[in-house]
């Protein structure tokens, strides 16, 4: 009995070191000759877990069912990251600071956005608001507020024109990266009924939008969650492998920025249909309070950085005649153009620029202070301030 189990435990032994040593050697040749893809995932993972779900944790806001419509008055409070710490203070408006606060009521001029208008990961006078304000005769208010898209940004318009001091003109930036995903994400909240199954949620045309890969997002949470598994490149190696299994399931699991630049899916389409309509709205409540207002469209770092383009592309298994990088901007254009509303897109100026890798954070996906500087540096030679005095003019 005794040889029988020695003859059968070392055997067993010898399988489970032969696979241990397949492994040690396996990670030892993603570490040294691993695909380029890998080794971006891998320096994105180690710097630390994004911020950009759950940054707003302990946060003065104040909201409503409608959403988050103002910081508190006269709050200050801190923003930490192993990317990235600095404070924030909001003024007696429940706007973020800026350099150069005046707060004219004559010529103030609000700056609607979400956490890149309020510029996460930048101190208050690091901002590109901030930096427009620098000496400029406008008075730009900055009422970014993270995770908010164009529904909520009118919300605020509509419930704080009067407060705000019925301002003659608002600034309203669109960030490219997941400001189309934002908006499908509000009407699928809105439209809550009953499915054609018979329950009790909508039908979901958006697989990322749902929980049907659940089970696979909490494996997922979990290994980018423990300190050995991810820092393991065949751990993720084998994860994309995953990932590319049940993107061929049409889940699309990818920055939303991919969903919106795709030429084979249809959820551009969508988001450009609940855009327009937002803009219908917007148009009205322009038209009953008697303001004119101005559109930038932000850029995404996979729109400006075209070898992160590549990378990110290879990682999630598309084609480069799957991918155009400007389609959200010809859509958001076009949706502009028929409605006749002026709009600057700082895309092609940021693009343009020789340090484009050093323009947004590595892991984190916002503007760095330089990112800011560019992007106000670009607002500035589009000629923002020229319109939104014109525009401010003709209000008056």
């Amino acid at each position: 009995m005794m040889k029988t189990y020695q003859r059968t435990r070392i055997p067993a032994i010898l399988v489970v070191a032969g696979l241990l040593l397949s492994s040690l050697l396996l990670e030892g040749v993603m570490r040294l000759f691993g695909p380029e893809w890998l080794r971006l995932r891998m320096r994105e993972i180690n710097i630390g877990q994004q911020v950009f779900f759950d940054s707003d944790e302990g946060w003065p806001l104040e909201c409503s069912d409608s959403g988050c419509y103002r910081f508190t008055p006269r709050s200050e409070f801190k923003v930490i990251t192993r990317e990235y710490s600095h404070v924030v203070t909001i003024d007696e408006s429940g706007a973020r600071v800026s350099a150069d606060s005046i707060h004219s009521e004559a010529v103030v001029s609000p700056f609607l956005g979400d956490s890149f208008t309020f510029g996460i990961g930048v101190e208050d006078d690091e901002t590109f608001v901030s930096l427009l304000d620098t000496g400029s005769a406008t008075d730009y208010l900055n009422l970014g507020i993270p995770g908010n898209s164009l529904p909520q940004h009118i919300d605020i318009v509509e419930s704080r024109h009067g407060e705000l001091g019925a301002p003659s003109l608002y600034v309203f930036a669109f960030f490219v990266g997941n400001d189309f995903q934002n908006l499908l994400e509000s009407r699928n909240v809105a439209d809550v009924g009953v499915s054609s199954s018979g329950g009790d949620s909508p039908d979901d045309p958006y697989p990322t939008l749902s929980s049907r890969f659940d089970w696979l997002s909490r494996i997922n949470e979990y290994v980018l969650r423990d300190s050995v598994l991810r820092r393991l490149y065949l751990v993720q190696w084998a994860r994309h492998k995953v990932l590319l299994l049940v993107n061929r399931a049409r889940a699309d699991i990818m920055d939303p920025i991919f969903l919106v630049m795709r030429t084979d899916r249809s959820y551009l389409s969508d988001a450009r249909q609940y855009f327009e309509q937002e803009l219908e709205r917007l148009i009205d409540v322009a038209r009953e309070l008697q303001f004119e207002f101005v559109f930038v469209i932000l850029p995404d770092r996979h729109q400006v950085n075209v070898d992160l383009l590549s990378l990110k592309r290879i990682y999630y298994g598309l084609s480069e005649d799957q991918i155009d990088n400007r389609l959200p901007n010809k859509a958001l254009a076009d949706a502009l153009d028929n409605h006749d509303i002026i709009y600057i897109d700082i895309t092609e100026c940021m693009a343009g620029r020789d340090d484009v890798q050093d323009l947004y954070y590595l892991s984190d996906n916002h503007f760095t202070a330089l990112g800011h500087q560019a992007a106000a540096a670009c607002m500035a030679t589009s000629g923002l301030e020229g319109i939104v005095r014109s525009k401010i003019l003709l209000s008056d």
